[in-house]
């Protein structure tokens, strides 16, 4: 297994005496810490400072210029120079610069994982002093130690590089981004990922990479039957692969809902799917259990279908922490879609002075994944939105949702780029078929629908919709509203 100083060789052997690219994607994720070799920390240094200055790579000859007028130490001259010189000589290929820059930054950080529980046990057993002169001492001023600390080496981790550049070099990359739009338009689809809904899509015209939606309705509504929904339709209709995380349900619920779900494709033949319930509860009759295998075998070995990956979040965990496992995940699979069930579940990286200005930074931070992901091109962020009672009164009474609903706090309206919200009319129904009222609230780059009536099953987190939906002749094909019909017992 290779060293620190090994890998600290082969980042600095792609960078002299001409790598200026290698050397600008090392300052984005590097420290001079993350050398444990005092020269080649040194070394890296000069590096930096040469750039600021030049805009180049410092070559040979400034090199030898720069040490001689930096140390009157013959020795240690020739020990920096001999080292340049090696790295020269080094064969590194891009995939060893990579490699090795993601080794140092992970080395960084089980020193520092071992520094922190360290610390840990010192607090606990003697104290510590903390910042701006605080004693640290117990185990609960340990733990919220090791969650900030963590947290902090989580964010490290999670350095990327974000896109830049000018425009006047990227002149066939906008013309091809634009002849990808022309051609999913022409072929009836939206260039992005739908819920599968087409009313809702046409409004929204596909959830894209950087978009943080949030799912807003009371308890028992509906929110998690249509981010179900949306992670099955992504995956299973459009290819793309979803992360569900979730800290409301265990990964076996997710799962006998995604199940249930795919069961109402027709090539089964199930006229109202699979329960999740009798999932669950083991009592599927003959004739279910007999297609069961069949269904699972499709949604599990299908090569046509996106990945689905739950992963169920722990108590206490932070958006950094989930941002570390989505990063984990997608070195397997790249990610399109991450389903957070519930966000606000999840803890602030710090204490705030109110569970609102925790919120608010909980949305903040959400939208910075959205957008930062994957060296800043970004995924889809999806988050239910529980409304408090009076809110679901008030939309009761009115009849529709407003963003006053989500006044818990104000970054639930301006940090996210899509609203919507759902509304079941019938106050605390228990039915299994529900006609619900869907408004798309908020939608940064599009227009918004005050109502979008839909009939959902709960039981297969199954929806179907209202040709009047769109208002727009020829879109829907009038199926839906005999599907509508059907699941309300009309």
């Amino acid at each position: 297994m290779a060293t620190a100083i090994e890998h600290g060789q082969k980042v600095l052997a792609s960078i002299v005496p001409n790598g200026r690219d290698e050397l600008d994607l090392a300052l984005r994720y590097l420290l001079p810490e993350h050398f444990q070799d005092p020269t080649q920390r040194n070394l890296f240094l000069m590096l930096e400072r040469y750039a600021d200055i030049t805009g180049a790579v410092m070559t040979r000859d400034a090199f030898d210029d720069l040490i001689s007028k930096a140390t009157a130490d013959a020795g240690k001259a020739a020990l920096y120079l001999e080292t340049y010189d090696l790295l020269v000589a080094m064969p590194s290929s891009p995939a060893e610069f990579r490699w090795s820059m993601n080794e140092l930054r992970d080395l960084a950080a089980q020193r520092e994982t071992g520094r922190v529980i360290t610390e840990a046990m010192g607090i606990l057993q003697t104290g510590l002093d903390g910042e701006h002169g605080k004693r640290l001492k117990g185990h609960e001023d340990a733990r919220t130690h090791v969650l900030a600390e963590f947290a902090e080496i989580d964010r490290s981790l999670a350095m990327q590089e974000a896109p830049e550049g000018a425009i006047r070099h990227q002149q066939e990359e906008i013309l091809q981004d634009y002849a990808d739009r022309k051609r999913a338009t022409s072929e009836g689809r939206n260039v992005g990922v739908d819920f599968g809904l087409r009313a809702l899509d046409y409004k929204i015209g596909g959830l894209q990479p950087g978009d943080f939606a949030l799912i807003a309705g009371y308890s028992s509504d509906g929110k998690t039957s249509l981010v179900v929904q949306l992670a099955w339709a992504a995956a299973v209709q459009q290819g793309k692969n979803v992360v569900i995380a979730t800290t409301e349900t265990t990964q076996p619920q997710v799962r006998r809902k995604l199940v249930a779900r795919h069961s109402t494709l027709e090539q089964f033949g199930l006229t109202d799917g699979l329960n999740s319930r009798a999932l669950r509860d083991g009592t599927l009759d003959a004739d279910e259990e007999r297609v069961l295998p069949e269904v699972v075998t499709d949604l599990t070995r299908n090569p046509a279908y996106g990945e689905v990956y739950i992963k169920q979040i722990p108590r206490g965990q932070t958006l950094a922490q989930l941002e570390s496992a989505l990063y984990r995940i997608h070195r397997s699979f790249p990610i399109d879609v991450c389903v957070m069930d519930y966000l606000a579940l999840l803890k602030a990286e710090r204490r705030r002075e109110s569970i609102r200005d925790e919120l608010g930074t909980l949305m903040k931070e959400s939208k910075q994944i959205a957008t930062t992901f994957d060296d800043g091109r970004g995924l889809i962020f999806v988050s239910p939105w529980q409304v408090n009672r009076t809110a679901y009164d008030n939309a009761l009474r009115l009849g529709y949702y407003t963003t006053l609903a989500l006044s818990e706090t104000a970054e639930a309206t301006n940090s996210p780029d899509i609203i919507v919200s759902v509304l079941n009319q019938i106050a605390d129904s228990d039915a299994r078929f529900a006609e619900l009222k869907l408004q798309l609230l908020k939608n940064r780059d599009g227009e918004t629908a005050s109502s979008l009536m839909m009939a959902v099953d709960y039981a297969t987190c199954n929806f179907s919709e209202k040709v009047s939906n769109t208002g727009i002749e020829g879109v829907l094909d009038g199926t839906e509203d005999q599907e509508f019909g059907g699941l309300l017992g009309m």
